[in-house]
Formats: C-alpha cells, sequence, structure tokens
C-alpha cells in the first residue's frame, strides 16, 4: 500500500509539482522521468505548429499556410517559449534534390505538398527553419481554423486582453456564412469561433498585429490548461485534438505535451515574434520580408532561453543570404 501510495504522490508531483511553504516538492524515482514515460526528447524539445486557411470551396491541392509557430518545451528548467514567424519571411527552400530557392517560407508547404505523403510538407517546412535558423524540429502539429475552433470551444473557451477595440462587419470563416466580429478594448472571453476570428482578421491591421493577436490566443489557451478545474475538460480536449489535428506525435507524446504546458502554465511562457526583426525586401517583386540577423538572435535567446542558439541562427541566415 505503502509503494502504491508513494508512486501516485510521485506521478502527480511529477506533472503538477506541490508547493509547500514556498518550495517546490516532488518525489523522485531514479531512472524513471517523465521524459520516458511519454516518449518526449530527454532535453528541451521543439513542436513546429502550422495554422492553415482551409477554403470549403478549395477541391484538392494544400490549404495556404496562416502562421507559422514554435513551441520550445523545457521540462528541466520547468519554462516553454513560443515564436511565430510571420509567413512572409524570405528564406532558403529545400527542394528534393538537395537546393535550395529563395523564397517566402509559406511557400515551402505548398511547394513540396503532396497527396501520397501527408509528412511531405510539414518536414518541408521543417528542414526550412532548420537550415535558416538552425532550430531543429522534434514534432510538427497541424491545423485549420475550424479545428482551432473546435480546440478552444472544448477547452472552454480563453481569455484576451483587446488593447484597442476592432471588428469586421463582412467576417467570414468560409467566405459563405457572414457572422460580423467587434471586439471591445479590455478583457474578453472568447469562444471559439470568436477566438479564431480574433486572430484571422486582417481588416484596418497588418500581419504583425495578426501575430500578437494569435499569440494571445494560445496564451488565454494554456492558461485554461493550466486551471486546476481543467482536468474534467480533458475527455472533450482529446476528442477535438485527435479530430482535428494532423501530427507526427502519438497519444502518449500529446497528453505528455499538455501536461507539461499544464504545469508550466503562462507564468513561466514567453512569446515572441520574428515580426520585430523583419524590415521589407527592396528588391523584390513581390510583399517579402528579411529577418535582422542581430534581432532574430536577441528573439530567440529570449524565447528559448538560448543564447547558442540565437546566436547560430544568425549566422545560418547571413549565410543563405536572405538578410538586409
Amino acid at each position: 500500500m505503502a509503494a502504491t501510495v508513494y508512486v501516485l504522490l510521485w506521478f502527480v508531483t511529477l506533472l503538477q509539482p506541490v508547493s509547500v511553504a514556498g518550495l517546490s516538492l516532488s518525489v523522485p524515482i531514479p531512472g524513471l522521468t517523465a521524459e520516458r514515460i511519454f516518449g518526449l526528447p530527454d532535453r528541451p524539445f521543439t513542436v513546429m505548429v502550422i495554422g492553415l486557411d482551409a477554403r470549403p470551396s478549395q477541391v484538392g491541392g494544400p490549404a495556404r499556410t496562416d502562421s507559422i509557430l514554435l513551441l520550445r518545451v523545457d521540462p528541466d528548467r520547468n519554462r516553454a517559449g513560443i515564436i511565430s514567424i510571420p509567413r512572409d519571411s524570405m528564406m532558403e527552400l529545400p527542394y528534393g534534390d538537395g537546393t535550395f530557392t529563395s523564397d517566402r517560407i509559406n511557400t515551402a508547404y505548398v511547394y513540396n505538398w503532396s497527396d501520397g505523403d501527408p509528412a511531405a510538407a510539414p518536414r518541408a517546412v521543417a528542414e526550412t527553419i532548420e537550415h535558416n535558423l538552425g532550430i531543429s524540429i522534434d514534432h510538427y502539429v497541424i491545423f485549420d481554423q475550424y479545428g482551432a475552433e473546435d480546440l478552444i470551444d472544448a477547452a472552454g473557451g480563453v481569455t484576451v486582453n483587446v488593447t484597442q477595440a476592432f471588428g469586421q462587419e463582412d467576417y467570414s470563416s468560409d467566405d459563405v456564412n457572414v457572422v460580423p466580429q467587434y471586439f471591445e478594448q479590455g478583457k474578453q472571453h472568447l469562444g471559439g469561433y470568436s477566438a479564431v476570428a480574433y486572430g484571422r482578421i486582417r481588416e484596418g491591421s497588418d500581419d504583425f498585429d495578426r501575430i500578437r493577436r494569435q499569440q494571445q490566443v494560445a496564451e488565454g489557451l494554456v492558461e485554461e490548461l493550466s486551471s486546476p478545474l481543467s482536468a474534467g475538460k480533458y475527455p472533450g480536449l482529446w476528442n477535438a485534438y485527435k479530430d482535428s489535428v494532423d501530427t507526427d506525435m502519438s497519444l502518449r507524446q500529446t497528453a505528455g505535451m499538455f501536461l507539461f504546458l499544464k504545469r508550466v502554465g503562462t507564468d513561466r511562457l514567453v512569446t515572441r515574434s520574428l515580426g520585430e526583426a523583419t524590415v521589407p525586401c527592396g528588391y523584390c517583386r513581390a510583399a517579402i520580408l528579411l529577418l535582422q540577423p542581430d534581432e532574430v538572435a536577441r528573439i530567440i535567446s529570449e524565447a528559448f532561453g538560448d543564447d547558442a542558439s540565437g546566436q547560430q541562427a544568425a549566422q545560418l541566415l547571413v549565410q543563405a543570404g536572405v538578410t538586409p
């Protein structure tokens, strides 16, 4: 009986350390770690999250890449970081033959999409990120606006802080049904449809505003998962997740990621955007953004708590020839 109690206590404190008199306590079992339980890397790991803009009228072919996020989870330091990559950032994109071409990062998904190989497109985006920024991608998660809506609803909605009132009278998630969206200034609790609209609306703003709003929604989702009352929502969350997400993560790996984010909460979640490091490309024919190496280094260092990764990214961008 004592052994059973010990194991249960260890499991609970492993996922959500118990605080006593200001100290964070956990119960150790030699050689057995959360990483081994959930099949996740025994080190900081990075999950690439791709949001697609799916259109009901689209028949065949890939949806447009609307957002790209990198989620770095560091279980040992009990922290996580999110970096948003503007979809119009110029990078060197890999061809299948080992050569590269310079283009927007979001085109890597479209160019490499394959109906016969669902992993080809996300693999190409991951290779692009590793080649230009030196950030190794361990896993990927892909969803569209409808999947995000279901997941947010399953979590009970998200709370965001609207810094300036805005909206769109003719907003539609499917280009068919118009559902006007308006967001008052101040804290707002949003259901799935409105939360997705909050992150998607382009009217009166630019992609940098959208990235900031998308990160607010992501932080709000982590906050909901971190709530002590969230355990009862897990069955619904899992059903929404598995029905709307394409990922190379197994069931236990996904569970481990959710539980780590629950443990981290928003207090130790750092969100940054490479949009702060971009400048317009003056010689490009299209609206393409160039990344400033020094600023990229700073942002990655702050988000991931890793100065070496930031410096490596700056060097690789210069080598790729995609800087101002």
